[in-house]
């Protein structure tokens, strides 16, 4: 006796395996959490997804929204981060593109201030090597095609809030080092 499949069994096998084919790929922002992937939203490039050297007009038309703010070298935009607080972005940009960004993110407590600022630093070590500490910033140096050296500057600001409870600050500066 042999054993033959029922058609059954092949329009179930069939449709496991496009199940399982289409399912999209996990994101690498997903191990840090969905606060930081949503600021984050991409690991390619600089920045959300962005590179030093991209236009203006490429920078609006990826970004969710409209500016709050702009300009002819000048872009800024503030997004909500659910219950946790928001964050801002402002893109400054030079005759060669987008040549430094500038995020703040306040969050309602500092407990999940400390924890940002942790993912952070742990994405950009994963990415670009331990930091340095100076000054109480953690500070990396990469380079960038356009730009040559290029700063990515990390502070827990929190501190700077003195109010009992008060919100809690991370600071992301990316900037060419004009030294």
């Amino acid at each position: 006796m042999s054993f033959r499949p029922s058609g059954q069994w092949y329009v179930f096998a069939l449709l496991i395996f496009f199940v399982v084919s289409c399912k999209q790929p996990k994101s690498p922002l997903t191990e840090f959490g969905t606060t930081f992937e949503s600021i984050m939203l991409s690991d390619a490039g600089a920045f959300r997804g962005f590179s030093f050297g991209d236009s203006i007009g490429l920078i609006q038309t990826r970004e969710a929204g409209k500016p709050v703010e702009k300009d002819t070298d000048y872009l800024y935009y503030e997004y909500p981060l659910n219950s946790l607080g928001s964050f801002n972005i402002a893109y400054n940009f030079d005759e060669r593109g987008l040549n430094e960004i500038h995020s703040d993110i306040f969050l309602t407590n500092q407990k999940d201030a400390e924890d940002i600022f942790n993912k952070f630093k742990t994405y950009f070590d994963q990415h670009y090597g331990l930091s340095q500490n100076q000054m109480g910033f953690s500070i990396w140096s990469v380079k960038s095609e356009k730009y040559g050296e290029v700063k990515i500057n990390l502070s827990d600001e929190s501190a700077d809030f003195t109010v009992d409870k008060a919100p809690g600050k991370i600071s992301v500066w990316i900037y060419p080092d004009k030294i």
